[in-house]
Parts: structure tokens; sequence; C-alpha cells
């Protein structure tokens, strides 16, 4: 977080330049203080504002390329998983090398007998396939140890790991049993792959228990040849050795501690708040920055929100704050902080073609760098000096009187608002960690829960759109998602198995792998064709630096398992970013395992692409015509449930605005976070669709998120400013009451035009809103929150009857039309 803490500085009049507080010491220091974040509130172990001297470059440099590396990866969750699935396959193929030498499991024991040469070396070959199988044995239960136990305790892991074993077994014993008759065992193949997508109905334990399902008959298909149902107990032992190292690496050196979790992920939010203050004071010091600049900040502040999300999902762990502590204050504190950040730079950007004065830009100029340099006082002192100079305009108390331009006064006023709200929430936040929570306090709730560490992405709206009927050809029909993905597994799996096995009989499971990899962690069809084709993406780019690694490294073992384990890592490390980086390091590691069975040649990997990109092929049709779950069928659920969550935040916030003690605290922060969750739906449900056919940008898809992105600013600044806002007069109490009625009212029209037809009317509130504005100006004579909170309901209204005209709704006005 950009501070540790801060003083509060009374200042009398307009205040010096900032280069005084930037440059030279300030009474009572000797030097700038450097504020440090305050991280560990698991623990509570809170550091105190203290002084040091400035950064050298060096460091600078350092911390820089740190703060990139943490605010890439929330919570260091790829780095951990990346890690994980090394050192547990690397420790696993090592004891099952020891296991098969000390046991000689599976091994062709030829008791010191003297073999001619060509025998000998038909035992070293099956001894060698044995030890690679007991390898491959362990290395595969590892690996899916590592991406399905997902459990939130530590004790649910261990439960999960060991029913590991449970469905794996028997459908290996099927497989082996069934391994002679081919056709059957293809069919069995697709059957298990069918019903164990149906298993996802589960929940965490089904989905991992349906896709051993799979692996079972895979894997006893495959070994039917060479192993009998007579070395089932070797196999169920090296099954054993894997999962034992499996546990062992898990909870020896990744144990789950929640509140390490919560540490780290707060870690990874600092660097992202630290960015967002960079990229604000790069905007506002280039007025002629492009929409690129603008855009790159936009996805900052979607990362920012994404990291608080997840810190908010991580407080409702009771084992993850601190013995006494309080999730619920930490939750309202850190939405403080978030939102104070987030206006700084939607201010700051908004500035900067503003034309201020020069007194006002070097005390904007001023508090931008205090944020930037975590110096508080120093924010703070150029803030309140930016609020003393739009009174002191025109010796008018009344910052909105005269011929000044309105909107600037305002914005500038709000920005100045917003850092003296970033630094006393900063204080608040802080104050926290040695604050208890109240006796009988509910523990908190979050509105939104992770996925393996992750938010859910498209996944909700997803599953609600699967349960409605659509409007397009195919798609009217509603199945729960467990069923419609198991019956198009089932159908692509099917279809891959019988086109494969034309195109190769030994290697058709490629072309299975592609289709049944394609409905892994993707929701809808969008998100399904672009990991089909990144798979093809992958293998190709992999081919091509496996091939080139192969040439280079031949058979030399140590350098091998070096390549092998470095692409290893790199692709689970950069898997979220792209499916195809994890594809690239799994085909250059499949090339090096070639290359040690003497089975390496450039057609082999060309039939690896062929025979990817046919069950690629195959699951994209599948997806596309078999009771498809088309993504814009998705994005008009993730939009309706936006503007009803918007529409929930409306309702309670005017509440509270009007005197009703219904939208409390706890409450409207509560409904800005479920927002904020409804947005990241959203997004990810947005992204499949932001470029169109032809690889431009929809402008369609963008205008959308574009008005969604501003609402969700205004919903945000609405909480904050109704919860400072005092009493309005009656006047206005009674024309916010209407005018928010009618606002509500409009929010459920769009929601109810994005569920059915669109021959409705959009009644803008706005001409009420902004009477009832004008008569608070006029009381109060002064800008107010009471005020502010007033010009946000009029912003929602604005942004919301522009998405309804993009969805082609009638738009109508109290001052245009007559609305009773």
């Amino acid at each position: 977080m950009p501070f540790a803490g801060h003083r509060r500085v009374r200042r009398e009049g307009v205040p010096p330049s900032p280069s005084s507080s930037r440059s030279g010491p300030r009474p009572g220091q000797d030097r700038d203080p450097r504020w440090r974040d305050v991280l560990s509130i698991g623990e509570v172990r809170l550091d105190v504002a203290t002084a040091s001297p400035p950064a050298r470059p060096a460091e600078q440099l350092r911390t820089r390329w740190v703060d990139r590396f943490l605010g890439s990866d929330p919570g260091l969750n790829r780095f951990r998983m990346a890690l994980h699935c090394v050192i547990t396959i690397g420790a696993i193929l090592l004891v099952e090398w020891l296991f098969v030498r000390a046991t000689h499991a599976l091994q062709i024991d030829t008791h010191g007998a003297h073999l001619p040469a060509a025998k000998a070396a038909a035992v070293a070959a099956a001894n060698h396939q044995y030890q690679v199988i007991a390898m491959m044995m362990g290395a595969l239960i590892g690996l899916i140890s590592v991406f399905g136990v997902m459990d939130a305790t530590a004790r649910g892991q261990l439960v999960t790991m060991l029913l590991l074993p449970v469905p794996l077994v028997p459908m290996l014993v099927l497989g082996i049993s069934l391994a002679d008759h081919r056709t059957i065992s293809l069919i069995v193949l697709a059957l298990s792959l069918a019903v164990g997508t149906y298993c996802r109905r589960f929940g965490l334990r089904g989905f991992i228990g349906g896709m051993l399902l799979f692996m079972g008959v895979f894997l006893g298909f495959f070994l039917g040849a060479g192993v009998s149902l007579g070395d089932l107990g070797w196999l169920c032992a090296e099954l054993g050795v894997g999962l034992a190292v499996a546990i062992i690496v898990r909870f020896v050196l990744f144990y789950p501690h929640p509140a390490k979790a919560l540490q780290r992920t707060q870690r990874s939010y600092a660097a992202r708040a630290r960015k967002v203050a960079k990229l604000a004071l790069e905007l506002f010091e280039d007025p002629e920055h492009g929409e690129r600049q603008e855009q790159r900040l936009q996805r900052q502040l979607v990362r920012l929100n994404e990291a608080a999300l997840m810190i908010d999902a991580q407080l409702g762990d009771p084992a993850a704050v601190a013995d006494g502590s309080s999730g619920q204050l930490l939750h309202q504190r850190l939405f403080d902080v978030e939102l104070a950040l987030t206006n700084v730079a939607r201010f700051a950007q908004a500035m900067a073609r503003l034309g201020l004065p020069a007194d006002q830009l070097a005390e904007v100029r001023g508090a931008l760098n205090g944020i930037l340099d975590r110096d508080a006082e120093a924010a703070n002192a150029h803030a309140r000096a930016l609020i003393e100079l739009l009174r002191a305009v025109d010796h008018d108390p009344d910052p909105l009187a005269g011929s000044r331009d309105r909107t600037a006064v305002v914005v500038v006023h709000r920005f100045a608002g917003s850092v003296l709200a970033l630094t006393e929430a900063m204080v608040q936040w802080l104050a926290l960690g040695s604050a208890k929570a109240e006796d009988g306090a509910a523990a908190f709730q979050p509105s939104v829960m992770l996925f393996g560490g992750w938010l859910p992405g498209s996944a909700v709206p997803s599953a609600v759109a699967s349960l409605e009927r659509g409007e397009r050809p195919g798609g009217s029909i509603r199945l729960a998602p467990h069923v419609r993905a198991a019956i198009q597994m089932g159908v692509a799996v099917a279809a891959a198995i019988a086109l494969g096995d034309l195109l190769s009989g030994r290697r058709f499971y490629w072309a299975v792998i592609a289709a049944f990899i394609t409905f892994m962690g993707a929701n809808n069809s969008g998100e399904q064709v672009r990991k089909a084709l990144s798979r093809v993406i992958g293998t190709l780019v992999g081919i091509l630096i496996g091939s080139v690694l192969a040439h280079a490294v031949g058979h030399d073992t140590a350098l091998s398992l070096t390549v092998i384990f470095v692409s290893l890592f790199l692709g689970f490390y950069l898997m979220r970013i792209n499916y195809a980086f994890m594809v690239v390091g799994i085909t250059v590691m499949v090339s090096q395992l070639y290359v040690q069975l003497d089975e390496f040649s450039n057609s082999l990997l060309r039939l690896r692409l062929e025979e990817t990109a046919l069950g690629a092929g195959v699951a994209i049709v599948v997806v596309m015509v078999v009771f498809p779950l088309r993504t814009r069928r998705v994005l008009r659920v993730a939009l309706r449930a936006y503007v009803q969550a918007v529409a929930d935040l409306v309702e309670h916030a005017s509440a509270r605005l009007l005197g009703d003690p219904v939208g409390g605290d706890t409450a409207l922060r509560a409904d800005a976070r479920a927002v904020d969750a409804a947005y990241q739906g959203l997004v990810a449900t947005a992204q499949p669709l932001r470029r169109n056919a032809v690889g431009g940008i929809d402008e369609g898809i963008g205008e959308v998120m574009r008005l969604a992105t501003a609402s969700r600013s205004y919903s945000r600044n609405l909480v904050h400013d109704v919860d400072r806002a005092g009493p309005l007069d009656l006047g206005s109490r009674r024309e916010i009451k209407g005018a928010t009625a009618t606002l509500h009212e409009s929010l459920d029209v769009i929601a109810a035009a994005l569920n059915g037809p669109r021959d409705a009317t959009y009644t803008r509130s706005s001409a009420l809103l902004d009477r009832a504005e004008r008569r608070s100006e006029e009381q109060a004579g002064t800008v107010h929150d009471g005020q502010l909170a007033i010009r946000d309901l009029k912003l929602i209204d604005g942004a919301m009857a522009r998405l309804a005209e993009t969805m082609s709704l009638r738009i109508a006005d109290y001052d245009t039309v007559g609305v009773g």
C-alpha cells in the first residue's frame, strides 16, 4: 500500500511550493521520510513509520523489478504452483528410481545368468521401460495432487490426497483387463470422460475424482500390453510412493498457512497500488497522452481491484486473521484505501487536460509525488493546500461560484479530497492491526470466493446462463453446467478417438488429450475455442523450440533434465497468462523424453501437431454445435448481474442518504464489493469477445465495458460520499427520493431487457437529481458530501442511460416527457 501512516498537518494560508517538500529537511526532520509498507495483518506485525535515506539508483531498480514480480502474480500463486509442481515431480522421479533400484519392481531378474547380447539388450530395454512406467505413474499422481487438490484446510487437503487412489486403481484394473479389446477400450475411454465430467456436480472432489476415472482407464489401456493384473501390486506400490512423496512435499514445503497467504496477497496489492500511482503521475505530466496510456491505467485499476477482492475472500477465513482482529473492519478499511487510490488516479488523469492554473498544477504534482514516494505528510499537505487555493480563487468561499468551469473545480476538489481520504484510510487500516473484534461480532462474509486461490472468472455467469433458456437455435435448452459439459465432452472425445485413430493408431491419444483439455477451466464456447487454439499454437511453437533443443542437448541426461524442469516451471508459471505457454513447456519436455527413449524424430513431432490440431478442431466444432453455451449469451447474464448489483447498491445508498439506517457502513461496503465481484465476472466473460472475427477491436463490447467501468467507479464513490453526508433539507430529500426510485426502476428495466424483449423505456432521473443538487448547493453555499453523493447518482444515471441506448432501449426524461 502507498503509505504506512501519516501525521496530520495544519497549514495556514497557501503552503510553499512542492519543491520544499521534496528536497531539503522540514522542521523537526533530518530527511524526507520514505514510508514503508505495512502488510502483516494476519500476524499483526505492524511496523511504525520510520525515516530512511533516499534509495540509491540500484535499490530503486531492484525495487521496481520486485514490484513487477509481486504485482504480476497476486499472492505469488503462479510462482508457488510452478515451484510446487517442479519440486514434486522431481522428487517423485528420484524416489521412484530409487524404489525400483531397491525392490526391482517389475524388473526382469536374470538370476545372474549370462545372456546372449541380443537377449540381454531386450531385457535391458524391457527393464528400462518398466522403470519409466514406475516414474510416470508416480509423477502423474503427483501432478494431479498439485493441480487438483484445492481444499481450504490442511486436513481437507490430506483427506483428498489420500482418496486419490480410490477412483484411479479400479479404473486402472478395468483398463488393463480391456487392453486386448481395442474397440471396447476406446468406447470405455470416451464414456469414462463423459461420466467423469458429470462428476463435477459433486464439487472439487467430484471434479478430481472424475478426472481420475479417465486417467485410470487411459493408463490401463496403454500399460496393458506390458503388464498384467498380476503386476497390480507393484503398480499400486508405485502409485503409493508417488502419493507419499507428494504429501511430504506439500506439507513440508507448501503447507497451507492462510495468514501467510493473506500477507503475500497484500504485498502484491501494495505493488499494484504503487504502479497505479506511477501511471497516474505519468498521465498527469503528459496532457497529450493517448488512449493507450489511459488503457494501461485502467487495466492496472482492474488488477488492483482483483487483488483487493482476493484479500477480501481470504479475510473470510478466520485462520487468516489474527486472533481477536476483525475481518469485517479490515475489509471496510481496505475498501476505503482502494477507493481513495482509484479516485486519485482517475481524477489525476482527468485534470491533465483541464488547463489548471500553475499553482494548482504544482500542488497536484506535489500530492502525486508524495503518494508515489510513500511520503504521506507531503501528500496530505499538498492536498490541503490545493483546497485552500480553490477557496481563495476570486476571494469567494464557494468554489463553485462565478464563471469558473464547474466540472474542473469539482474534479480538483475531489482529487484533493481523495488524497486526504487515502492518508486517513491508511492510518485507520494500520490502527486495526491491534484492534480487537467486538464480542459476539459475526464472522466476515466475503462477496466472492476463491477457486484454487483465484477469482472464479466467468464460472458464475456461465453456470447461470447454462440453466436459462437461450434465444438462438441450439442454445435454447436449459442444462446444468456439468450435464452440458459431460455431453459435449463425450461427443468431442468420441470423435477425436475415431479420427485420431485413423490418423495414427498408436498416437491417437494426442487428439484425445487436445479435445479433453479444451473443456478444462473453460466455461463457455468463446473460452473453449480460445483454449483449443492456444493448444495448437503452443504445440507448434513447442515443436520448433523442442526440436532445436533436442538436437542441441542430445543424450546428455543431466542437461536434458535441466531443460525439462526449466520448461515445466516456465510453462506452469506462465499458464494463467496464456495457456499456450504451458503447452510450449509440455511439448519441449516431451521432445526431451523422446530423445532419452530413442524415439525422437521431426516426423514424430509433426504427427503430434497434426493429432493436436485434429483434436482441437473437433472440440471447436462440438462446442459450437452441440448444446453451445455462447459467450455473448453469458455476457448478457454477466451484465445483468452487474446491473442488478448496482441497483442494490443504489437502493441502499439512497436510503442511507435519506436518513434510513438500512444502508449502514457495513451493508454499503458489502454492496460495493458485490458490484466489484460482478464487474470482475463481466471483465472475464467479455475477454474472448474484445476482438472481432478479423482481429479488430469490437467497439460494441468496448463501449459496454467503458460504461460498466464508469458506473462502477461512480457506485463506489457513492458509498464513500453517502457515508460522510450530513442531513439534507426536506425539499432535497423529497426530490432525491423520487429520483432514486426512478433510477432503481430504470435499472430494473435494463436487467429485464437483458433477459428478454427490449421493447422498454429507460427513464432518466438526472433532472430531479440536478434540482436536488442545486437546492443543496444554495442551502450550504459550498461543496459538501451530500452534494457529491447526488452528483454520483447523476453520473450513475448518465452511464446507465448510455448503456440502455447501446441496447436500443427508448430513453425518456423528466425534462422532455411527462412521467407520473
